[in-house]
C-alpha cells in the first residue's frame, strides 16, 4: 500500500462480506479509497488515474455482471502490458542499450530464452478383448 492513503483498508474477509451484506456501502467505500488514492497521487499523475479509473468505471457500467466486468477490465490492462512491451522492446536494442551500457543476456534487451524439450513415447491402444 501507499504511504499516501489516508484510509486503512478493511481485510479481504471484511470486504467480501461488506460486499455480500451491504453492496451500496461497499460501493460507497470503494469509491472512497479510490478517490482517496487518486488525490493523494502527484500531482502530474492525477489526470492520468482519473482518465484510468473513467475508463474502468465505464467498463463496468457496460457488462452486464461483475465477471464481464472484470473480464472487461483484465483485457484492458492485458492490452496495456502488451503496448508496453511493445515499446519496450523497441526502445532497448543493441544501439540503444540500457543505461549503463548493459544490455540483457542475449544482446537484444531481453533475457535468453531457453527450453528443455522432453521426449513422450507414442501411446499405444491397448487390446481390450
Amino acid at each position: 500500500m501507499s504511504e499516501h492513503l489516508r484510509l486503512t483498508l478493511p481485510s479481504h474477509e471484511e470486504l467480501s462480506k461488506l460486499a455480500r451484506d451491504d453492496p451500496q456501502a461497499y460501493e460507497a467505500l470503494r469509491r472512497e479509497i479510490i478517490e482517496d488514492f487518486i488525490d493523494n497521487a502527484p500531482d502530474k499523475l492525477k489526470p492520468r488515474l482519473q482518465g484510468l479509473q473513467f475508463r474502468v468505471d465505464c467498463l463496468r457500467r457496460l457488462s452486464r455482471s461483475a465477471l464481464g466486468s472484470t473480464i472487461r477490465i483484465y483485457d484492458l490492462m492485458w492490452k496495456s502490458f502488451v503496448t508496453l512491451n511493445y515499446h519496450w522492446q523497441e526502445f532497448v536494442t543493441p544501439e540503444n542499450p540500457l543505461p549503463g551500457g548493459c544490455l540483457p543476456e542475449g544482446g537484444h534487451g531481453l533475457p535468453e530464452r531457453s527450453a528443455r524439450i522432453l521426449q513422450f513415447r507414442p501411446v499405444h491402444p491397448r487390446n481390450r478383448e
